[in-house]
């Protein structure tokens, strides 16, 4: 199943890059709009697609060394508790911003600047590592983390907002750090990026915390 997740990020590119322009006739003929529009959304989600998929490989690792009381173990060795979730969490969230900035690359329907699809990368590998937070500091053990993997799939949520919704109720979803990365991509600006990186720091220090006393 892991190695299926670890997959899924270029399959999904691959689906988006040519499935949905081909079924764009379709949806014209049929619903009598088109997806081009929200091409610009499927690159934001196919860059948060990326991190998360296998960031939550590294959350089902923690959980797994969790079980068996491994994580206790290296938590007390010299790197530490933060050396330990910079190796499990940290490193992983910085390879699949690497990751996600080739799939958008290749993938890519809209977005044409190199510039654009670096912080795109970036503000998604912080999100996928936050998911990962998420699952790992309210699981237990290895089937709940299955679980509440699904349902951590929210925090990309935040995305869609933008798109959705022009007025200032768009703003009651400011707490998720996804709805600034995607109002960052529609009128960027240093407002965006400030926002998601508070919000970001919000949800890292209560997800660390949660997680700590896990660890102890």
């Amino acid at each position: 199943m892991l190695v299926m997740v670890c997959a899924a990020p270029p399959l999904c590119g691959a689906f988006f890059r040519f499935g949905i322009p081909a079924l764009e006739p379709l949806f014209v003929r049929w619903f009598g709009f088109g997806l081009e529009s929200y091409y610009l959304l499927l690159d934001l989600l196919l860059s948060g697609i990326t991190p998360y998929m296998l960031c939550f490989v590294s959350a089902m690792v923690i959980l797994d060394e969790t079980d068996s009381h491994m994580s206790a173990y290296l938590c007390v060795t010299p790197i530490g508790k933060n050396g330990y979730l910079v190796s499990r969490l940290a490193f992983p969230a910085a390879v699949s911003g690497l990751v996600s900035f080739c799939v958008l690359a290749v993938f890519r329907l809209s977005v044409d600047s190199i510039f654009i699809m670096a912080s795109l990368s970036l503000q998604s590998a912080v999100l996928g590592m936050l998911a990962a937070m998420l699952i790992v500091s309210l699981s237990s053990n290895k089937v709940e983390g299955m679980a509440i993997s699904k349902l951590s799939g929210l925090i990309l949520f935040g995305m869609v907002i933008p798109f959705v919704f022009k007025g200032v109720g768009k703003y009651v979803f400011g707490l998720m750090p996804s709805f600034w990365i995607a109002q960052w991509a529609i009128t960027p600006g240093f407002f965006a990026i400030l926002l998601f990186s508070g919000t970001s720091v919000l949800w890292f220090f209560v997800l660390w915390r949660r997680f700590s006393l896990k660890l102890t």
